[in-house]
């Protein structure tokens, strides 16, 4: 990385002046050592600036103790830490000698974790912060980032010479319905890249997982009867529930593992043999994407099944679901290879030779 170091700031909240000693001389010495990144470290006794800060800066991280503040105010981190989990989008790195005052059981994970005080290293926390930065997730999902940026083009542009049309919708339905229309605008804002032209898809981006719907739908990858199928019967009659039977298309894994085998072991061979698949240039399969989200695998449109309603509701389980974007075409390719009508095949040979001799 040339020229000056990237800025990560954070917030440290904690009352323990030893504690805070601690944590400036770490930061110092990440800075000294580490190239590329400089952390500014804004470190507080209590939360009572923390809304401030989180307004007037682009926070990566917030780093909490809980057991802080005096008489009935005592154990304050909680109080902190719910506010944060549930109105912004910043990380969240407890680290306490007390995690049993937590009141709640927050879901670990690589943007809120929880560490014993006398169990953590300091410094690999640091490391772990700069590691989530490089990622570019609170540049793009946190506060003052770049979902900010076009949450702001949408409402001063798109939405709001359409305002009237909004009091018009009933109270139940108003705040869904504008955020559809706000949505399909981002969503096309996203179709292009800084140059003006259209981007392409990671594998990732084809899938939603953990699933929004609760129902199986149109669209989901599941596991019925050990197997795994997508839903395939068309969205309208699950909609409008007018199917007696929902029909699946079976996925077929071996042929992708077999492929990602060869791969590892470097056959060019099998880079082109996927590379059709990725293009979809074989009518009976539809490829679904090896990524981290999920293993990959071909949907055969040749191994159907027809599953009465009542037990597919209450026999299956969603894995993730296909991205709409995509399963449109999954529809499509699936309505097209039922709907073949082909005709006689023609004697090429007799073709060419009238050709050559009139």
């Amino acid at each position: 990385m040339n020229g000056a170091k990237e800025k990560i700031q954070i917030i440290i909240v904690e009352d323990d002046n030893k504690q805070q000693e601690m944590y400036k001389d770490c930061i110092e010495e990440f800075n000294i050592d580490n190239p590329n990144y400089e952390i500014e470290a804004f470190q507080l006794a209590n939360d009572q600036d923390v809304p401030k800060l989180i307004y007037n800066n682009h926070i990566d991280a917030i780093i909490v103790d809980l057991d802080w503040g005096t008489g009935l105010q005592q154990n304050e981190g909680n109080r902190l830490v719910k506010k944060i989990y549930k109105d912004c989008r910043v990380p969240i790195f407890i680290v306490s000698g007390n995690l049993q005052l937590l009141d709640e059981e927050y879901t670990e994970s690589p943007i809120l974790k929880k560490y014993q005080r006398d169990d953590v290293d300091f410094n690999i926390l640091l490391k772990e912060i700069e590691e989530l930065y490089i990622t570019g997730y609170t540049k793009v999902m946190g506060n003052q980032s770049k979902i900010d940026e076009m949450l702001s083009k949408v409402f001063w542009k798109h939405m709001s010479n359409v305002i009237e049309h909004w009091k018009e919708q009933e109270p139940d339905v108003q705040a869904q319905r504008m955020l559809r229309f706000a949505s399909t605008r981002l969503n096309e804002m996203l179709t292009i890249n800084i140059d003006n032209n259209h981007d392409d898809y990671d594998a990732l981006e084809f899938y939603i997982k953990p699933a929004i719907k609760e129902v199986p739908f149109t669209g989901d990858i599941i596991s019925f009867d050990d197997k795994k199928y997508i839903v395939i019967t068309a969205a309208c009659d699950m909609e409008q529930d007018n199917s007696d039977y929902v029909v699946l298309c079976q996925i077929e894994f071996n042929l992708i593992e077999d492929l990602k085998v060869r791969i590892k072991a470097g056959s060019n061979t099998a880079e082109k043999e996927l590379e059709k698949y990725i293009n979809n240039n074989k009518a009976r399969f539809h490829l679904l994407p090896p990524c981290k989200l999920f293993t990959g695998g071909l949907i055969d449109f040749q191994v159907i099944r027809s599953v009465k309603k009542e037990d597919f509701q209450e026999q299956s389980s969603v894995i993730a679901s296909v991205n709409p974007a995509f399963n449109k075409d999954i529809q499509a390719r699936f309505s097209h290879y039922y709907g073949r009508q082909g005709q006689p095949q023609l004697n090429k040979q007799n073709i060419i030779d009238w050709i050559k001799g009139n």
